[in-house]
């Protein structure tokens, strides 16, 4: 940035301070306006002794901007490691199409100004795990309500309310770490479901949108909050995000491997989490991709190699190193749908 004397500009500079009028301290000019020959001549003839403006080697951006360009990469991202293209990485046939259609409705969800709005607010919060939090739930979010054969309007709809799920957390900081959220065991916190509803609903977001913010930590068999539903009570869309929020939660912040996470999902379908939600992730959702370099309980390293034949954790596996991580000569397959009593412990 530079200060310019106005008798020494020339259209094509761009503002980075507005122009204010001295008299009654009204903007004429905004910040980021591109100067023409009116423009400057407008300037002049207010007394104008000075502007700033852009040298060669400023960027010229709002945050807003940065905000929402990092989402749209961080959540096709994970969308993509979760379905990628080849159709052999994926669990099922459809994820493909899911995956793309998935991309398109991210962009669609990002255009809107109240996720601009909140996704700033989560970004500022300077804490990572619910920043990160909010974009592996919309990803997951989308990937199973696609694989639920859902319409483009419900993905949509889903996938804002699952990146704005936590929004009711962010205006109480004081109740996330900074490694990742806590889960007292007090009314406050069991109330953030419905804060983050009424600010959503305040800053003009759908009715539909809003109720799934608020009923994503209900459970199948009433024992959720803040309202206690139960079964069909609670929406399908409140279903899908309270199942893939929970599953982040379990992975990345209480350390689950994910073949675990499944595990927990197995046992509590049609108790905690709808059963054919469930299904729908399990059956779908590789979450071992293919091509990952993965530590097995045996302690032998290899590469997931086919996702395929056996649909949730249990991959096929490529052993390349055995349990004292020297190189075989001759690599094996391990398929762990049939070792039941071998599982994958670490991605590498």
């Amino acid at each position: 940035m530079e200060k310019i004397k106005t008798e020494n500009l020339t259209p094509g500079m761009i503002l980075v301070e507005p122009v204010i009028a001295k008299k009654n301290n009204r903007v004429l000019l905004r910040s980021g306006v591109k100067l023409t020959s009116k423009r400057i001549n407008a300037i002049r003839k207010l007394g104008v002794e000075e502007v700033a403006i852009a040298s060669q080697y400023t960027l010229l951006t709002e945050p807003e901007t940065t905000t929402i360009k990092e989402l749209n990469y961080l959540i096709k991202r994970e969308i993509r490691r979760l379905a990628p293209d080849d159709p052999e990485a994926n669990t099922s046939d459809q994820m493909v199409e899911v995956s793309k259609k998935a991309r398109t409705i991210t962009d669609k969800i990002l255009r809107s100004e109240e996720v601009i709005k909140f996704s700033i607010r989560m970004k500022i919060l300077d804490n990572e795990f619910f920043f990160k939090h909010s974009v592996i739930t919309c990803a997951l979010s989308l990937l199973v309500a696609g694989a639920m054969n859902l319409s483009d309007k419900d993905l949509f709809r889903i996938g804002t309310a699952a990146l704005l799920h936590d929004l009711g957390l962010g205006e109480m900081p004081f109740l996330i770490k900074p490694e990742a959220p806590e889960e007292p065991d007090n009314a406050l916190w069991k109330e953030h479901p419905t804060y983050g509803y009424y600010l959503a609903k305040e800053a003009g977001v759908s009715r539909k949108i809003c109720r799934l913010i608020r009923l994503h930590h209900e459970k199948w068999n009433g024992s959720g909050f803040p309202k206690g539903l139960q079964g069909e009570e609670i929406p399908l869309g409140a279903r899908i995000i309270s199942l893939c929020e929970t599953y982040d939660t379990l992975t990345r912040h209480n350390g689950y491997p994910p073949h675990e996470a499944i595990e927990y999902f197995y046992g509590t379908g049609g108790v905690i989490f709808d059963s054919n939600v469930v299904k729908a992730f399990t059956n779908n959702i590789a979450v071992y991709p293919l091509g990952s370099l993965v530590r097995l309980s045996n302690k032998e390293v290899g590469v997931v190699v086919n996702v395929r034949k056996n649909k949730g954790p249990r991959p096929i596996i490529r052993v390349y190193y055995n349990s004292v991580n020297r190189r075989l000569e001759n690599p094996k397959i391990i398929d762990l749908g049939e070792e039941k009593t071998t599982f994958i412990t670490e991605v590498l």
